[in-house]
């Protein structure tokens, strides 16, 4: 026959119990996979001809269409022709495939305004509407001088910014004018952000300039272009032209 517990007995069993419970508890808490936290910290130091800053990472934040109050498309600009089904057609084209599929290449734009006019995403959009009478804004994402990124056209549809390279090139435009300005830190800490971004998502291979695809311009401007080759080599993309892909 067992003895009964005394009382002293069965409160010091209780306090064992939950201490090898809390320490277990304790134990699982402090093994589990710690969340991973996303902290932006740009670099204060200046960009140099032959730097360009390396952006750690962080959370892309893009501001949509809706937001800014973007325009709709208007399709029947007098310097468009409509809609089309078909890639070779020039009238605005909406890709039907995986978009990793068809995109290979980034090109490299200035708006060419001067940052000191504070200039819009609605002021890109109402140029290249009102003033080139496109469809609508030319590029897929742009980057004012605040380092505020844009949605620009949709990414589905075939974009309007290097004439007769435009399918399968996706179009981001640095606000600003960079024959006259310097691009700003903050921009060109976004700008390689972006470029990343695409790069992983689409699985791009190169990275070009407005004025690779179309000789005739200057865009991105002289003041840019220390930036460019240190921009595609930490994206891991080739630079120049030779990604794209004539329609068939």
């Amino acid at each position: 026959m067992s003895r009964p517990i005394s009382r002293r007995r069965l409160l010091t069993l209780i306090l064992t119990s939950l201490a090898a419970a809390g320490g277990a508890i304790i134990a699982w808490l402090t093994h589990r996979p710690a969340p991973i936290v996303v902290v932006i910290e740009p670099t204060q130091i200046p960009p140099t001809p032959t730097t360009i800053p390396s952006p750690t990472p962080q959370t892309l934040v893009i501001v949509p269409r809706d937001q800014w109050g973007a325009r709709p498309p208007d399709h029947g600009a007098i310097n468009e022709f409509g809609v089309t089904n078909d890639p070779t057609n020039p009238a605005w084209y909406v890709y039907p495939d995986n978009l990793a599929d068809v995109y290979s290449t980034v090109a490299i734009h200035h708006s060419a305004i001067l940052l000191s006019t504070n200039e819009t995403m609605r002021d890109v959009q109402d140029l290249h509407m009102d003033t080139n009478h496109w469809a609508d804004v030319g590029y897929h994402y742009c980057i004012d001088k605040n380092g505020i990124v844009y949605e620009g056209r949709n990414i589905h549809a075939r974009g309007s910014s290097v004439a007769g390279y435009n399918t399968g090139t996706i179009g981001v435009c640095v606000m600003g004018n960079f024959e006259i300005d310097f691009p700003l830190e903050i921009q060109l800490t976004k700008l390689q952000q972006v470029v990343n971004w695409l790069t992983t998502t689409y699985t791009l291979t190169h990275l070009a300039t407005h004025h690779e695809f179309n000789p005739e311009s200057v865009c991105p401007g002289k003041n840019m272009l220390a930036y460019i080759d240190p921009l595609a080599q930490k994206a891991g993309l080739e630079r120049g032209i030779g990604g794209y892909v004539k329609p068939i």
